[in-house]
């Protein structure tokens, strides 16, 4: 199983990171590559991707900065993609690791892996610019 650890420098308050990325309800607007919409149904976060809709569980604690992500793509299995929001004096690092899936394709993870450069980008963007919309 492979696996492949980004990180960006994020210059906005650590807090405000850990409370943006924790909430599920976030991730169309920065894992634009992953999450086309999610919804919550039963209690329980859906979210629709390219290739399908997927339970989504997140475990996130605030004194740590650990928010992992646990994605269901069929009952009773779970991937995890694992972020750390890392205090750098009044700025943050956002780690975040994801995890080849057994029986996924390379190039599909390979492409993943693209896609988190660009969705880090954009979670950067919206954590430091203070925009009206």
């Amino acid at each position: 199983m492979r696996a492949d650890t980004r990180c960006v420098s994020i210059e906005a308050p650590p807090a405000e990171v850990f409370k943006f990325v924790a909430d599920p309800a976030n991730l169309p607007r920065w894992a634009v590559g992953f999450a086309k919409s999610v919804r919550q149904q039963a209690g329980a976060w859906l979210v629709q991707t390219a290739g399908g809709e997927f339970r989504l569980r997140v475990a996130a604690d605030a004194s740590s900065g650990v928010v992992d992500f646990w994605i269901s793509p069929a009952p009773g299995l779970e991937a995890l993609a694992a972020s750390r929001i890392i205090p750098r004096g009044p700025g943050a690092e956002y780690v975040f690791t994801q995890f080849q899936a057994p029986g996924m394709p390379d190039e599909v993870f390979d492409a993943s892996v693209r896609a988190l450069q660009h969705e880090l980008a954009v979670l950067k963007a919206i954590a430091e610019v203070d925009c009206p919309l």
